[in-house]
């Protein structure tokens, strides 16, 4: 949204690297313009409690329960494009997910159920972890929904054609200046949804994930779902320390809480598991969430960095990306989230060290 989600940071696979250590972002770039406004302006109707919670429901359900492949690409406003081939498979009772990127170094995502593998086929290492992941495309949080819609109006904006299938188009409008407005795309007759930006005040694009062609797979049978995990036999496994903790327990406390956004959960692991063992530098990860979007705070303690890695505050945004990271004491506090700056700034400006 971390050598899983400990150092990728952004949403939907976007090849989007914050190298947390160095305090440095690195995006890929291509002269491909971001994705282009929907063709057909429509009138927009705001949905009701009822309407807009079915959507919800209905959208994150064709995500977890159809079979799909396709490709899937992300680009920003500053210029920034990854794609990505995402095959999903689901049997009714197991899920499947195999993300290959496409650009740059190769790298492969797997998911199992809950259980997340990363793949580096160059090295044969594969780095996995096991805890509920942030969402990604056409993924949406497990909190959507009720808590969702206190913060968002749903508005039906009318169809379109994504990717060769018809879609419903929809708008999820802020009901104040901390979140940014989405529009999604979801395919008529399933509710997967093909297409998802994020908009900035002004309606502009900041970041659009989208499928530029996608083919609908009937329901797999069972043993096709455990076949798909036998490229990875032979490979050296890494299992990085990671403990699910309380972050007041840290020492850690949320003094004045961003509206609307709830604490959804807080490990501690390691920065970069397959670097030697004495090179790893601990860190806190605490993961906040309105309902459709998540916000990652990173607590390290200076005493940690390497001394040849040089650290400067920041103050960034890249496409629909907040990054911020601040000295906080004996600590660097890093916070990533598809937010507005200010809505960043707010995170760290809350956080406060007890003994």
């Amino acid at each position: 949204m971390m050598a899983g989600l400990w150092c990728r940071a952004g949403r939907q696979g976007v090849a989007l690297l914050l190298a947390c250590a160095a305090g440095q972002v690195a995006a890929a770039s291509a002269s491909q313009p971001a994705a282009s406004e929907a063709g057909r302006p429509q009138q927009a109707r705001v949905a009701d409690a009822l309407e807009a919670g079915q959507w919800l429901q209905r959208i994150q359900s064709a995500a977890a329960s159809r079979s799909y492949r396709g490709t899937r690409v992300v680009s920003n406003a500053a210029g920034g494009v990854s794609s990505s081939r995402v095959t999903h498979l689901s049997d009714g009772h197991q899920r499947y997910e195999r993300v290959e990127g496409l650009d740059g170094k190769a790298q492969v995502q797997l998911r199992l159920n809950d259980q997340l593998m990363f793949l580096s086929p160059a090295t044969k290492v594969v780095v996995t972890e096991q805890r509920e992941a942030v969402a990604s495309f056409p993924r949406l949080p497990a909190a959507a929904g009720q808590r969702a819609l206190e913060h968002y109006e749903l508005r039906s904006l009318g169809t379109d054609r994504i990717a060769g299938l018809e879609a419903d188009v929809l708008l999820l409008k802020p009901r104040d200046g901390l979140r940014f407005a989405q529009r999604w795309w979801a395919e008529r007759d399933s509710g997967l949804l093909l297409r998802m930006d994020l908009l900035g005040p002004r309606g502009d694009v900041l970041e659009s994930s989208a499928f530029s062609e996608l083919t609908l797979l009937p329901r797999p049978k069972p043993e096709s779902v455990g076949k798909a995990l036998r490229e990875i036999e032979g490979w050296r496994v890494v299992r990085p320390p990671l403990q699910r903790v309380q972050l007041d327990a840290e020492g850690w406390h949320q003094v004045r809480p961003v509206r609307g956004f709830q604490l959804i959960g807080a490990y501690r692991g390691v920065l970069d598991p397959e670097s030697p063992q004495a090179a790893q530098i601990p860190v806190l990860q605490a993961v906040y969430s309105d309902g459709l979007t998540h916000v990652s705070v990173f607590i390290e303690a200076a005493a940690a960095t390497p001394t040849k890695v040089v650290r400067q505050p920041m103050r960034t945004m890249l496409g629909a990306t907040a990054t911020v990271m601040v000295p906080h004491g004996e600590h660097w506090i890093t916070v990533i989230g598809d937010v507005p700056l200010e809505t960043a700034l707010q995170f760290d400006a809350g956080l406060e060290r007890r003994p």
